[in-house]
């Protein structure tokens, strides 16, 4: 039987990061992203924020298609990948990069351990915003016109307005169930590191 080990943290915390890193440090391991499966974290900001003043359930998310691939994953069964249609194959860790935790039942039931990436506030924003300039100033041709500013201009609005209440949420709700909290601002390989020591110890 695998183990499902899952990795939470808000936007631009290290999520992606640090799960392709443990699937290498692990060697038995494979990755399975949350975004793969769902569309939700996508819809229009105020959508998403209407879904958190009414009271804000994950449980309200449904992802058939997940919970059963992580079922099938940990009985050793291979599963079709739904965006790229490769095979998933099964190996002792299941790494699973989510949003929810163990807040959403349906998927995070299945959660053997769940690991927290608590990432200040100031630096997922940081990250969030470099990413979006980054592809602007890697290409030459790029003409940084009024429209492209007017996009960042809009992006910092949108979290002032709402996204930072969003992820102030997402910590609470999320975060006092991990098994491990690791500091998204440190160094990289220390804290793939620390996970894998972590995963080793509680689940080998």
């Amino acid at each position: 039987m695998a183990y499902v080990v899952a990795v939470a943290g808000i936007a631009g915390a290290g999520k992606s990061t640090l799960v392709r890193e443990l699937v290498a440090a692990l060697g038995d391991a494979v990755a399975v992203h949350i975004d793969d499966y769902q569309r939700v974290t996508r819809r229009p900001v105020r959508e998403i924020v209407q879904w958190m003043r009414r009271g804000g359930s994950f449980d309200e998310f449904s992802i058939p298609l997940l919970e059963e691939h992580l079922e099938r994953l940990k009985r050793g069964e291979r599963v079709l990948d739904p965006v790229t249609l490769r095979q998933i194959l099964p190996r002792r860790y299941v790494i699973f990069e989510t949003h929810f935790g163990r807040a959403h039942q349906a998927t995070g039931r299945h959660i053997d351990l769940l690991v927290w990436i608590d990432t200040p506030l100031d630096v997922a924003l940081a990250r969030n915003l470099r990413d979006l300039v980054r592809p602007l100033l890697q290409d030459p041709g790029v003409d940084l016109t009024r429209d492209r500013v007017a996009r960042l201009s809009d992006y910092v609005e949108n979290y002032l307005a709402d996204v930072r209440a969003l992820v102030l949420m997402q910590q609470q709700e999320v975060a006092g169930a991990a098994d491990v909290t690791v500091d998204g601002s440190g160094e990289s390989a220390g804290i793939v590191e620390q996970v894998r020591r972590a995963i080793l110890d509680r689940l080998s």
